[in-house]
Parts: structure tokens; C-alpha cells; sequence
């Protein structure tokens, strides 16, 4: 398992702000006093030890006393399992859920079991091995959308390329091309999604492709053949 760190990075100032429930700490309160330009999105109570704060998209942890705020991985030692992952998880699903269907390219089997959402960039050897595993994947029931994304950012040919791709007549066959190694002609430009995407893979911390996200919000970062991605799944 991978080292657990829990780091102390602040002590909160002392309140005495309560709530309306008798000398429990309003902890929302006690941040925002020690923090007043904070912009708290979410935050909750996990048990009578902590409670979870959401900043910025970056997760802490609050003890109920008010005194400590901490950064770093919290496994329930009960369960197993990493309470600061699954609000990861949450957080993944919401922003790939927030993207448009008409921005991705779909690959679909007969009938769908399983959605995988996929950070691609045609230059990518890696991500033209995974690409060879879509018709096994298809097979098995598994739906492939992708999310075009140049990796080495927008001054590359790569990128150039992938727009291409996108305001071709047929994306689906210009992205084949490029996965075969062709070189599409340049096109004029047309509203496409690919800077729009990056920001989506700054949101998600993708850094690499492929970058393959499952249904429940698991990350699977790198190359896996199907029978890995499969196993992925049922795990």
C-alpha cells in the first residue's frame, strides 16, 4: 500500500464561533475567521473526528475541536478504505459528466456495459497501443469516448493535427489516419474542444496520456491492454 501521509500544514486560530446546537464549533466558521480570504466550496462532517473541506478543489481535513487543519491521504482503518480517494472519485466523475458528448469521439459496442473515458493524443505511442484494444473492448461491451488532448500543449504539430482531425469532415476516420501515422492536410480552423479540454485535464491533474477514467471515477493512468482494463473494471 502506498505510504499514508497526514501533514500538519496549519493550526487554526482559536474562535469561538458555535453553531446553534450547543458548544459544538461551527468549523465552516472557524476556517473562514482564520482564513477570511478562503473560498470554502464544500465541506462535511465526517465523524466526531474530522470533518472534510473542500478548497479550491483541494481536499483537508479539519479536527471537530477547531484547532488543526490537515492535508494527506485518510484510510478508514475499519473499512479499508481511502475516504480521501473516494471524494476524489466524486470529484473526477462531476467534472468528466460536465463534458458535452458532441466533444468526444464515441466508440460504441452493439450494447453497452461499461464506459471508459479517455485522455488520448494521436502522438502518443502508448495511447496507439491502447487504441489497437478497442476492438477487443467493443467485444466485451465496453464503450470508448475520447477526449482529444495534446500533451506537449498547443504550439506542437500534434495539436495542429488534432484539430485537423476534429474539423475534417469525418472525425472518427481522421483520427484512424492519425493513429496509423498518416499526415492530414491542414485545415482552416473550426470551433473544436481542444483547448477546452486541456483545461479539463488540468481540473482531473491528467500528465500523461492515455489517461483512462472508469464509470465509478478510478483512474487507470498509462497503457493497459484490454484484458488489464477488464480486470480494472471488475475489481
Amino acid at each position: 500500500m502506498k505510504k499514508i501521509y497526514l501533514i500538519l500544514v496549519t493550526i487554526l486560530l482559536a474562535s469561538c464561533a458555535q453553531s446553534d446546537k450547543g458548544n459544538q464549533l461551527d468549523i465552516k466558521k472557524t476556517i473562514s475567521d482564520a482564513y477570511p480570504t478562503v473560498d470554502i466550496n464544500d465541506i462535511k462532517k465526517i465523524d466526531d473526528n474530522f470533518h472534510e473541506i473542500i478548497i479550491n478543489n483541494q481536499i483537508y481535513y479539519a479536527t471537530n475541536d477547531g484547532k488543526y487543519l490537515i492535508i494527506g491521504n485518510v484510510i478508514d482503518l475499519k473499512t479499508k478504505e481511502s475516504i480521501t480517494e473516494n471524494t476524489k472519485m466524486k470529484q473526477r466523475l462531476s467534472v468528466i459528466n460536465s463534458i458535452e458528448e458532441e466533444n468526444l469521439i464515441i466508440y460504441k459496442p452493439k450494447l453497452t456495459k461499461y464506459v471508459l473515458t479517455v485522455f488520448t493524443d494521436t502522438s502518443c505511442p502508448y495511447c496507439q497501443k491502447l487504441h489497437n484494444e478497442i476492438p477487443s473492448l467493443l467485444e466485451n461491451g465496453i464503450e470508448v469516448r475520447y477526449i482529444l488532448f495534446s500533451r506537449n500543449g498547443d504550439e506542437v504539430d500534434a495539436y495542429k493535427q488534432l484539430v485537423s482531425a476534429w474539423c475534417s469532415e469525418n472525425k472518427e476516420e481522421s483520427v484512424e489516419r492519425l493513429f496509423e501515422g498518416d499526415i492530414l492536410d491542414d485545415v482552416d480552423n473550426c470551433e473544436n474542444p481542444l483547448n477546452k479540454n486541456s483545461e479539463y485535464a488540468g481540473m482531473l491533474s491528467v500528465e500523461g496520456t492515455p489517461t483512462i477514467f472508469l464509470e465509478d471515477g478510478r483512474i487507470i493512468p498509462g497503457y493497459q491492454n484490454s484484458k488489464n482494463i477488464i480486470a480494472f473494471i471488475n475489481n
